[in-house]
């Protein structure tokens, strides 16, 4: 058995579906949950998170982008650090634990580290980011990028829909807690709901991720001419809508033709949408992913020289921005072995898989080694009110990431 196996059933924690659950009525737009970046419902969440971090006993600290860390030192200074979390955002109107049953299994699994009397050669952080989603910027992983000092200035010119840009948001921002000392990563493990169908048909509980599809955010600005919808014959119009509803299409058709590699328009915005009007302007958006950078990226050219052409071809002007070009990330072989040899401890076999969704181990993995545990979640389903993850699975969980956590520094280093 593993070190925090118990015989027979497996121990639920209660706290575990009590903690998402008030997280879950946490928002900023009720009554579906929503939290973004700096937002009233994300300071609310933290607050009471921090409560818990407290309560596991770790100290507690925040940084200027709004990330909140639970801390245990284990008394050297000089002493490398392993972080442990997910997010505390959301996507609008989203479900419970995509992001928060990270956390609280990471505050779960170093309660029981510290309770174990483990003599830790590593500083711990379980880290609640601020921004993974991207939500109000549209740009992901605002808030890891900053934890690891990766946010660029790009990054930070950055504007919401009010015009306030990422760098005055954080500049803005007053945490509510001191802030964490310096410190020098070994490695990062995120426990996350899979988003996926594989675990669930295979009657599995966990997986563990081996590398996270790279992703190209675009924002497509599409100008035409608004005209009265009775009098502007059908020849003489410039019409933005009907020139964005053709690159939709063609986002779909050409994605279809490359293995692996999805593309979605998730939002799609008219200037002056009335019924008797000619479109003079469009929004949308394009979402693009695949697990290597090289066939993410030529696609993403191909796509958007064919926007162009189709759109000038309309006589419409238009213009792409590229908000986010994330890399893929190759988790580290090393630890998704000792992960793995965890997990088939506690079930018959560890499948391997690839994360098709975006996670803060992404900016983690440009300056330490890092690995996921995936957790099964009902029907593959995520960003929707109705994804689920059971409290035996989490609890499961929580015994895999406690078990890590204590053998990391001995293994990786002994």
């Amino acid at each position: 058995m593993g070190l925090f196996d118990l015989p027979g059933k497996l121990s639920v924690d209660p706290r575990i579906s009590s903690w998402l659950a008030e997280l879950g009525t946490i928002t900023d737009e009720p009554p579906g949950l929503t939290r973004t970046f700096l937002s009233p419902a994300l300071e609310r969440a933290k607050q009471l998170v921090a409560g818990w971090m407290h309560d596991a006993g770790l100290r507690v600290h925040e940084d200027q982008a709004g990330n909140l860390i639970g801390r245990l030192d284990c008394g050297n200074a000089a002493a490398g650090t392993l972080a442990c979390g997910s997010h505390l955002d959301s996507v609008r109107n989203a479900g419970n634990f995509d992001g928060p049953m990270g956390v609280v299994a990471g505050i779960l699994a170093a309660e029981r580290v510290r309770a174990s009397g483990a003599v830790l050669p590593c500083h711990l952080e379980i880290v609640a980011f601020a921004d993974e989603e991207g939500v109000r910027f549209q740009t992901t992983y605002l808030g890891s990028r900053y934890y690891v000092d990766h946010l660029g200035e790009a990054e930070r010119a950055f504007a919401d829909a009010a015009g306030i840009t990422v760098g005055a948001a954080i500049a803005a921002h007053v945490p509510n807690f001191p802030p964490p000392p310096a410190r020098h990563l070994i490695g990062y493990v995120e426990a996350h709901i899979e988003q996926g169908p594989i675990l669930e048909a295979e009657g599995l509980a966990l997986g563990v991720v081996t590398a996270i599809a790279g992703q190209t955010r675009a924002r497509i600005l599409v100008a035409g001419k608004a005209g009265h919808a009775g009098t502007t014959p059908m020849g003489m119009r410039r019409d933005a809508l009907t020139g964005a509803a053709e690159c939709v299409l063609l986002v779909e058709n050409m994605a279809r033709r490359v293995d692996g590699l999805v593309a979605t328009v998730g939002q799609l915005e008219m200037s002056t949408p009335a019924s008797n009007v000619i479109s003079g302007g469009v929004q949308f958006t394009i979402d693009i992913r695949h697990a290597e950078n090289a066939t993410r990226q030529r696609f993403s050219r191909e796509l958007f020289a064919e926007i162009e052409k189709r759109l000038h071809a309309r006589d419409l002007e238009v213009r792409i921005e590229i908000p986010l070009a994330a890399p893929a990330a190759k988790c580290a072989p090393k630890l998704c072995g000792q992960l793995a040899e965890i997990v088939e401890r506690h079930q018959v076999r560890c499948p391997r898989l690839v994360s098709g969704a975006g996670h803060d181990a992404v900016a983690l993995a440009e300056v330490t080694d890092v690995t996921m545990l995936f957790v099964r979640c009902r029907d593959g389903l995520s960003h929707h009110p109705d994804e689920f993850a059971s409290a035996e699975d989490i609890a499961l969980a929580v015994d895999v990431l406690a078990e890590f956590l204590t053998g990391f520094s001995s293994a990786a280093h002994g």
